[in-house]
């Protein structure tokens, strides 16, 4: 398929460097350079998910609560405050 692309003069100029470089037409750069685009760009599909924590030498629900303990804050009353205590505070706050 023939497609039209207008590109800068300045990365033509690159571009064209380039594929000189590499001994490829300026076409087929431009080929390199979509293809990789895309690939680097695609949704991964649901299978290429799996697997992904077997080089890491913690267990995923470890590191997911450790990432989470993050967000904690000292003085977050719902760490340290408790229901009833918590009802108070929300309804203290409302008032104001």
């Amino acid at each position: 398929m023939r497609t039209l692309v207008d590109i800068p003069e300045s990365e033509l100029e690159a571009l064209n460097a380039l594929s000189k470089v590499e001994g490829v037409s300026r076409a087929e750069s431009v080929r390199r350079a979509i293809k990789a685009y895309v690939e680097a760009n695609r949704p991964l599909a649901r299978h290429e998910g799996f697997g992904l924590w077997k080089d890491y030498d913690i267990d995923g629900d470890e590191y997911q609560q450790k990432i989470r303990a993050e967000w904690d804050r000292e003085w977050d009353p719902i760490e340290s405050e408790s229901p009833s205590q918590l009802q108070a505070i929300i309804k203290s706050e409302a008032g104001r």
